[in-house]
């Protein structure tokens, strides 16, 4: 056997010590409490070093009866921490009105990171962005466009402490100090992004938090790596993106001795909106393996931002600026949409397994995932056919989603006309996108992608009398960037009226429709004109997830057995729609689409077992990037607790 050469030695030598010094505590968590420091450059329990090797998954994007499989899935990657995004608007749907059970049950959940050998961190909000209605902010507080959102504003805060404060209830004693999983919790999200370096909200924050109970670790999160001062001092700051002190590391900077680096988002992808093609960023196997090896090697805790993204089930996905983000939140995540492993989950399991010397147990098997022949949609009724009996509300000015009392879904907004109608309809901002019908066919649609002359049309000469209708559909609420001069965008309905030939058209009836569950289509005779429901029926013997194609069809929402799969639209790159296999049963399924455009050359849909996508349709008009982040009239007014920044534009 040749001498081992002086270069080889020094590379075992070096590969010892880094393995030495990659020792951590394998603690995990049990019914007692566990002291869990952030000091000395490193996180430590029971005085014995730990590496936080945490993965993000959300409360309602997976279906509670996933849990357990996730965090199990979880483990066997090597991860010994889970991070989760906690949604106020779903805990508190209506003002007051509080609900942890179901898709909320985050008592439940964190039990079950204890049972299954993982730490959890807890990212209640108040404001969450994660692409989702609102950044997770209740569509309620929309009705008080007096009360600035993410400020000192007294009833603000109010509101923020009587949400924290039931989050406490639910959690409290699960945390580590109490013998919970619970090591972390974060304080609101990448506030530094607004704050123009003043942090008086995040001190109100902090002693909402601390007020509430919270004695664990309190923690957040921003691009930068500033630390605290002053009354935030022990409030451990994470870096967003951080990829080790290396020059091109945005914001990146050698550690600093008392605190461990953190990093709550280490991606593995990025979102997409409607009309742009799939995210590519940060997602290949190779650069995620490569960033999470730097990061361990510097012996920085992270977490991946995604885990798992699963779906944005419903109407609850968010919005970058007025630019829709899609349904699916695949993520390109280690564990896909249906649940399954990927090669990016196998990758980081080998690298993980290597770097910190462990033998994680092996993954549960992969979740069924089935073909559905295609169905035939042979029953449909024209949409305003299944109007309410009595309107929500009537007056001479069109009202918001919000001050009609509803959260989601569309408003439709009817006049009529005796002698009948003819001449040029201009709509005033409808948010977010408008189908105009005249006696039920659709003669226009209105959205600001399509570009402002959308939102003005020439309407068919009627003779006798007539019925303008105009529908509404709420596309998801602003949730990057969520600021006091940007919740203007988060009211939902025909703002500012509508006028004909120039003259304000007054006197509406306005029909809310939420939508939260379709079941009880009746078919009709009459032809598909304006939007239209269509309804099929299937049967299973075999019931797994199901991706639904949706290429026959081009703008609207699907139903599956009453459950609201989210919205489609034809501008790509998303042409599917997953079916989780608990919304299936053996025997007979229902599945109801809402077309809003036109008629579907077949009205048929299959299910296959990928997500399917086409090339995108880009839009008009640039959706993701304001002209300014100040809307008209709002550029100077003082909000509590902000130092202006900002952006672009001026």
């Amino acid at each position: 056997m040749r001498m081992k050469t002086v270069m080889e030695v020094s590379l075992l030598v070096v590969a010892v010590l880094t393995a030495i010094a990659l020792l951590v505590t394998s603690v995990v968590p049990t019914d007692r409490p566990h002291k869990f420091e952030a000091r000395d450059g490193e996180f430590f329990i029971d005085g014995k070093p730990i590496l936080l090797v945490s993965g993000e998954m959300h409360f309602c994007r997976v279906l509670p009866e996933d849990w357990d499989t996730r965090l199990k899935q979880a483990k066997a990657m090597g991860l010994n921490t889970v991070s989760l995004y906690l949604f106020w608007n779903l805990c508190e749907p209506r003002e007051g009105e509080f609900d942890f059970t179901g898709m909320t049950d985050v008592r439940r959940m964190l039990r079950l990171c204890r049972e299954n050998g993982l730490w959890a961190i807890l990212r209640p909000g108040p404001y969450c962005c994660a692409e989702f209605e609102y950044g997770g902010i209740p569509w309620w507080t929309a009705k008080y466009p007096e009360v600035p959102i993410r400020s000192t504003d007294p009833q603000w805060l109010r509101w923020s402490r009587r949400y924290i404060e039931q989050v406490y209830a639910q959690v409290g004693d699960l945390q580590v100090t109490h013998g919970g999983p619970l090591l972390m919790v974060q304080m609101d999200n990448e506030h530094g992004m607004i704050s123009g370096g003043n942090e008086s909200y995040m001190v109100a924050m902090h002693k909402i938090f601390t007020g509430a109970g919270f004695d664990t670790q309190l923690f957040t999160c921003d691009p930068g790596r500033a630390r605290p001062a002053g009354e935030l001092r022990n409030v451990l700051r994470g870096h967003n993106g951080y990829r080790g002190a290396q020059p091109d590391s945005p914001g990146g900077s050698p550690r600093l001795s008392q605190y461990p680096i953190f990093v709550p988002e280490l991606y593995t992808n990025w979102f997409t909106g409607w009309g742009m093609p799939l995210a590519t960023r940060h997602s290949t196997i190779k650069e995620v393996v490569d960033w999470t090896s730097t990061l361990i090697d510097e012996k920085a805790s992270f977490n991946y931002y995604m885990f798992h993204g699963g779906t944005t089930f419903g109407f609850l996905n968010g919005c970058n600026e007025y630019l829709p983000v899609h349904t699916s939140y695949d993520y390109s995540a280690p564990i896909d949409e249906a649940g399954r492993t990927t090669g990016k989950y196998r990758a980081l399991r080998r690298l993980i397994s290597e770097k910190l010397a462990i033998t994680p147990p092996e993954p549960p098997a992969d979740p069924p995932v089935i073909r559905i022949p295609t169905v035939r949609l042979d029953e449909r009724r024209p949409l305003i056919e299944r109007l309410p009996d009595k309107p929500a509300r009537v007056a001479d000015q069109p009202a918001t989603m919000e001050v009609l009392d509803q959260a989601y879904g569309f408003v439709l907004y009817r006049k009529s006309f005796q002698t009948g109608l003819k001449g040029v309809l201009t709509l005033k901002q409808p948010m977010d996108y408008a189908v105009v019908m005249v006696d039920g066919r659709t003669v226009g649609r209105a959205f600001r992608g399509y570009g402002e002359e959308s939102y003005s049309m020439e309407l068919p000469e009627t003779d006798g009398p007539a019925t303008l209708d105009i529908l509404v559909y709420n596309l998801g609420r602003i949730s990057v960037i969520t600021a006091p001069w940007t919740q203007d965008r988060a009211r939902k309905g025909l703002i500012g009226g509508a006028s004909l030939d120039g003259k304000a058209l007054k006197g509406w009836e306005m029909y809310s429709l939420p939508l939260e569950s379709v079941t009880d289509i009746e078919p009709s005779d009459a032809r598909h004109i304006g939007p239209t429901f269509y309804r099929g029926k299937f049967s299973l013997t075999d019931v797994g997830g199901t991706f639904l194609d949706m290429r026959r069809w081009s703008m609207g929402v699907v139903w599956v057995n009453g459950h609201n799969l989210g919205r489609f639209w034809d501008r790509g790159a998303l042409r599917s729609l997953f079916v989780p296999r608990h919304w299936l049963k053996e025997g007979e399924n229902e599945i109801v689409v809402l077309e809003l455009h036109d008629a579907p050359d077949a009205a048929e849909i299959s299910g296959g077992t990928q997500i399917v996508t086409s090339e995108p349709q880009s839009f008009d008009v640039r959706l993701d990037q304001p002209a300014s982040f100040f809307p008209s009239g709002n550029k100077h007014r003082d909000y509590p607790g902000f130092t202006i920044r900002t952006f672009g534009g001026d």
